[in-house]
């Protein structure tokens, strides 16, 4: 495995951000970066608080080497990570495991996007604790802003800077994280990483994976090497031979759901995310790249895992979780060699029966996106067949399914 290097990742991802915005303000013709007062308005702002946080982030990685170098040392003993096809109930299975915090150690989202540095959570840790003498005014303001700033996105995503949260936004830094892809929409800068394992050069494997690796150990520096590191990234489901390789003593769980409700949802969703930036997504090119994205998240996963011991994989549906949470983590506990608490299987009934009664609060028109039931099941009928959904037309219907066009071919 290539050695970290704080100075090729420094270099790489500047000259990757000025590459970046070069193409977005002065080459965005015939790309989804169309020119807009809006979207020009937006990045200009977006950019800016790009490089500040940018700059800041590396000076705390800097600030790590001098001051906190022992992290190097920090061992990472048999990481759970949570992957899947998007929108298939990854993060719901993260926050519940999550709050097994006698075994597990998560990435908030205030340590990703804030601190993803040692450096960085030492400061904030002191400034907290003289914000609690003080009263809390701190507290109470983040809190107003963090409504604002994320409470219109509960419906597709609720967030939080003190809940769990995916740790792949540690990766925005390098440019290694495939969100970066509604501010940047250029698939053919950023669209490897949604076939990572496939499409991705192996030096770039060698020096994103080297790079995570230091993030996951500067956590666990912080909050203890006795924990196990848990991990979820819906957008980790490309790269599960890269952390595989990287992280030998690794368990992974993917979690799949019926393609009719994931492919709209994630349609869905990362129209919503394009929209904050003014992309261009009329027509249908953004949404046969989404359903590329899911297609090879639903023929990755259960090709690669199960080359893994069996002792070490797992692939769930979502559906099964919505419908009997405690059985799904029951067979994972006794799967990866794990204890249930008393309290966490006091837990556990708890949220079985409340995840039983969950109802989404993300809608979608499938007519909306110019799609059909019949369209997603014959782009996705091997997922059907495999997972045992079951067809919403019967596979002998030939009128049903005649003259459907190309979906994201």
């Amino acid at each position: 495995m290539q050695r970290f290097s704080l100075r090729e990742n420094i270099l790489f991802s500047y000259k990757t951000c000025f590459h970046l915005l070069k193409k977005t303000f002065l080459a965005n013709q015939h790309t989804q970066a169309r020119f807009s007062p809006r979207r020009f308005s937006v990045m200009l702002i977006f950019s800016a608080m790009l490089l500040v946080l940018q700059t800041l982030q590396w000076l705390a990685y800097v600030a790590d080497e001098l001051f906190f170098p022992g992290y190097k040392s920090v061992n990472i003993r048999k990481p759970l990570f949570i992957m899947g096809v998007p929108r298939s109930g990854t993060t719901f299975l993260h926050r519940f495991l999550a709050a097994d915090t006698d075994r597990f150690t998560t990435f908030t989202l205030w340590e990703l996007i804030i601190a993803p540095t040692i450096t960085q959570r030492k400061i904030i840790h002191g400034l907290s604790e003289l914000d609690r003498l003080a009263g809390g005014p701190m507290k109470k303001m983040l809190q107003s802003l963090e409504w604002l700033a994320f409470g219109q996105l509960d419906a597709i995503h609720k967030i939080s800077l003190s809940d769990p949260e995916e740790d792949y936004f540690a990766l925005a830094p390098i440019y290694a994280c495939f969100l970066m892809i509604l501010p940047f929409p250029f698939p053919e800068d950023l669209g490897y990483l949604a076939f990572f394992d496939d499409a991705a050069p192996e030096k770039d494997k060698a020096r994103i994976m080297a790079f995570y690796k230091t993030c996951l150990q500067r956590h666990l520096y912080v909050h203890g090497t006795d924990k196990i590191l848990l991990s979820k990234n819906v957008s980790f489901g490309p790269m599960v031979q890269a952390l595989a390789r990287t992280f030998p003593d690794c368990r992974i769980v993917g979690t799949v759901r019926n393609p009719l409700f994931a492919v709209p949802s994630h349609i869905s969703s990362m129209m919503e995310g394009a929209a904050i930036f003014d992309n261009d997504v009329q027509g249908n090119t953004f949404r046969d790249q989404m359903i590329d994205v899911q297609r090879y998240a639903y023929t990755h996963l259960p090709e690669v895992l199960p080359q893994l011991p069996v002792a070490r994989h797992m692939i769930v549906r979502m559906e099964d979780i919505q419908t009997d949470l405690r059985k799904v983590v029951s067979t994972l506990y006794e799967r990866f060699g794990y204890g249930i608490s008393p309290a966490f299987d006091w837990y556990l009934r708890l949220e079985s029966r409340k995840q039983k009664a969950y109802k989404s609060a993300h809608h979608y028109d499938l007519s909306s996106y110019g799609l059909s039931e019949e369209q997603i099941y014959r782009r996705f009928s091997d997922v059907f067949h495999r997972f045992g959904y079951v067809p919403p037309v019967e596979a002998g219907d030939q009128q049903a399914i005649k003259d459907v066009s190309e979906m994201g071919r």
